[in-house]
């Protein structure tokens, strides 16, 4: 099963493929040459992406709800489960990073000894 990086990646590649097409179509019109395969070749690839979208958003619930569920068993207080929850969600807007990223971090405000070498 495709991971959520490389169905984005596929998306922006069939989104790019869509552009050159669409600009492929144009030129065919230009020249007088019928454009019926290319179209439904554009509406082929238009419905794969809207496929892939459709995957990456179910592969973004089921990210959030694996956060959900093992965030109160790291032993995290509820007020901060709410507040890393709600941060969550508003970042799974534009998208949806490493979800371990959130788990299982040490706590700590900026760097440590070691950065601060001479």
């Amino acid at each position: 099963m495709p991971d959520i990086e490389y169905i984005r990646a596929e998306i922006e590649r069939m989104r790019i493929q869509v552009h050159r097409q669409r600009g492929e179509i144009r030129q065919l019109q230009r020249a007088g040459i019928s454009t019926t395969s290319a179209d439904a070749l554009l509406d082929r690839m238009l419905n794969n992406i809207d496929g892939l979208c459709a995957e990456r958003d179910r592969l973004k619930k089921e990210a959030l709800a694996e956060v959900r569920r093992l965030a109160p068993r790291e032993g995290w207080r509820y007020h901060h489960v709410q507040a890393i929850i709600v941060a969550i969600d508003q970042y799974a807007e534009a998208a949806l990073g490493n979800r371990e990223f959130f788990l299982n971090k040490p706590y700590g405000v900026g760097g440590g000894s070691k950065d601060n070498i001479p």
